[in-house]
């Protein structure tokens, strides 16, 4: 059985995620500049669907916070962060790489993450 244990350098690859946020909505701001949310998941077991599920739920939240829309009129700006989270999620998940958590997101977006990934 695989082990999926975190470690440092899963942890840099979900914050890592964020900054393709950047990339999606094509700002040309410096990588240190970008907002970052760190997801940690050093608790869950991630050969388990209940601690894939929690780790979903954060990455979605941190997403969440990284695209927030400061203006909830503005459809054009609703719509850009939509996209962005979409994508903040994706990457994460694809950085990842834990079958449990990949099950929940195809399930969710009907779309391997990969896919998601590549087509940015």
């Amino acid at each position: 059985m695989k082990n999926f244990a975190p470690t440092q350098k899963n942890g840099f690859r979900i914050a890592l995620a964020s900054l393709a946020v950047f990339a999606a909505l094509g700002t040309a701001a410096r990588a240190e500049d970008a907002p970052q949310v760190h997801v940690s998941y050093a608790d869950l077991n991630l050969a388990t669907d209940a601690g894939a599920k929690v780790l979903f739920q954060r990455i979605h939240a941190a997403a969440e916070r990284v695209c927030e829309v400061p203006n909830m009129r503005d459809l054009s700006s609703l719509s850009r962060a939509q996209a962005c989270t979409d994508h903040a999620i994706a990457v994460a998940v694809e950085a990842v790489k834990a079958p449990a958590l990949t099950k929940i997101y195809d399930a969710k977006y009907r779309v391997a993450p990969s896919t998601v990934v590549a087509l940015r």
